[in-house]
């Protein structure tokens, strides 16, 4: 059976959609992961400075030692506990929304591939059909 160049062009699109899409999917769904447990996907970095009063408040004193900011006196007790709390949900929230964010853009990227494999489909089925 021969093959038409039109043809060999389509199902070399088709191709790389199916790639494209596979590819597309398995960050999709780390995005879905992330966006019902944001706290599951937050970075090690951040989540290790919110587990405990003494981690976040080396954390705070790191970060205003390099700005700079050498008689910045980090807070104590429930000011310093109530700090990292409302600081972790903020990072959470931000982790949700980035994934939300993410999972938008990789829906859209999933429209313009199925679209794109569906039209070089449909043309590698007519170059199949036509008499050479």
């Amino acid at each position: 059976m021969k093959r038409t160049l039109l043809e060999i062009y389509a199902l070399a699109v088709c191709f790389f959609a199916v790639a494209c899409f596979v590819i597309v999917l398995g960050m999709a769904a780390w995005n879905g992961i992330a966006l019902s447990a944001p706290g599951f996907t937050l970075s090690s970095y951040v989540w290790g400075h919110h587990q405990s009063d003494q981690a976040f408040r080396d954390y705070l004193a790191g970060q205003h030692r390099h700005a700079d900011e050498k008689d910045y006196v980090p807070p104590e007790g429930t000011a310093l506990t109530q700090a990292r709390e409302r600081s972790l949900a903020l990072e959470i929230q931000s982790e949700r929304r980035s994934a939300f964010q993410g999972l938008v853009r990789y829906v859209i990227i999933l429209f313009i591939d199925a679209a794109l494999f569906a039209v070089h489909w449909r043309l590698a089925g007519r170059a199949r059909q036509s008499p050479d």
